[in-house]
C-alpha cells in the first residue's frame, strides 16, 4: 500500500508520505488526494481479499458432521435448562437434581461413544494407509 501512496503523491506533486511499521506519517506538502488515493487502495485491496467457498459440502459430508452437531445440541439444551432453573431463583428439587445428573450422564456417555469412533475410524484408515503402502 505505501507504494500506492507514494505513487499518488508523485502524481500529485507532493512529497510521499512516509510509512514507518503501523504509523502513517506525512508531511506539509500532502494533500486529500493522497488521502482519498490510500482510502481507495485500502476498499480495492479489502475487496479483493473476498473469501469466497471452493465447494459446497456434499452430502456425505453432511453426515459425517452431524453426531457432532447432535452432541453440540444436546449440550445446548441442558445449558439452557440450567440456565432456566438458575433464573428461577428457588433451590433445586432433589428431582431435579436427579433428572441434570441422568441428562449429564447421558450427555457424557454420547460424548465417549462419539469418542470411541472417531479412534477406531481413525485406526482402521492408519492401518489401509500402512496397508497400500
Amino acid at each position: 500500500m505505501s507504494v500506492e501512496i507514494a505513487a499518488t503523491a508523485a502524481a500529485t506533486g507532493a512529497s510521499a508520505p512516509a510509512v514507518a511499521g503501523n504509523q502513517f506519517q506525512a508531511g506539509y506538502g500532502v494533500s486529500l488526494t493522497d488521502f482519498g488515493g490510500f482510502q481507495q487502495a485500502l476498499a480495492n485491496a479489502s475487496a479483493r481479499l473476498e473469501v469466497q467457498p471452493g465447494f459446497k459440502p456434499q452430502e456425505a459430508t453432511k453426515a459425517l458432521f452431524s453426531p457432532f452437531e447432535s452432541i453440540n445440541t444436546e449440550a445446548a439444551k441442558i445449558t439452557a435448562e440450567a440456565n432456566r432453573v438458575q433464573a428461577a431463583g428457588g433451590e433445586m428439587k432433589p428431582g431435579d437434581v436427579v433428572m441434570f445428573t441422568a441428562k449429564s450422564a447421558e450427555f457424557m456417555f454420547h460424548c465417549q461413544l462419539m469418542s470411541s469412533i472417531a479412534n477406531k475410524t481413525s485406526e482402521g484408515l492408519q492401518q489401509l494407509f500402512r496397508q497400500q503402502s
